[in-house]
């Protein structure tokens, strides 16, 4: 059963199925990492240079998680969206990017009730934009759902002790004779 890990491939995964058109006017899919700081870490000059328009997937932490019983686990989860690209005045005004609510809108009609593994609907809570942009534009959007860790119990295929349901043999026949004389009616 899986942990945390998979509902992040699942929201990697929803999110590189995502049509978008890049800075040569080509569609392609949307490429998508985990988060971590690559726009500050780009900009500095200390990171590689990715395509962009790209998608950056952030678990939130703290995460407050209560127990359900038999070892599982429940929390509100929130994967952070970092949305990011690069645009050059292709409106005619400068300073002005609206083309970053266009794949905005996109992601969240694509995430909005889609369900990752072990997890509920995700919904939007809260969007945040970048006020101070050059060229490259940074866009937040949080997503939230419930998630049910199974990490942990004993239900759980890779516990180290985990439940197996076995199945009782069903080749014993059972024979009762009424020579016993506790067996015998009265």
């Amino acid at each position: 059963m899986p942990g945390i890990k998979t509902p992040l491939q699942d929201v990697l995964t929803k999110l590189a199925t995502l049509q978008v058109v890049n800075g040569d006017g080509n569609t392609v899919n949307l490429y998508c990492r985990v988060w971590n700081n690559q726009i500050r870490y780009e900009e500095d000059g200390t990171l590689y240079s990715f395509p962009r328009p790209a998608a950056f997937v952030e678990i939130v932490s703290p995460a407050v998680f209560e127990t359900l019983g038999q070892g599982y686990q429940s929390c509100d989860i929130n994967f952070r969206i970092h949305l990011t690209h690069e645009n050059y005045n292709n409106e005619g005004t400068f300073e002005q990017d609206l083309l970053i609510f266009d794949l905005r809108d996109s992601v969240k009609a694509l995430l909005t009730a889609y369900r990752p593994t072990n997890c509920g609907p995700l919904n939007v809570i809260a969007e945040q934009q970048d006020y101070e942009h050059t060229n490259v534009y940074h866009y937040v959007a949080d997503f939230v759902c419930n998630f049910t860790d199974t990490k942990g119990s004993k239900l759980d295929a890779d516990h180290p002790e985990a439940y197996v349901e076995s199945i009782p043999p069903t080749t014993m026949i059972l024979q009762m004779t009424t020579d016993e004389p506790y067996l015998k009616p009265q």
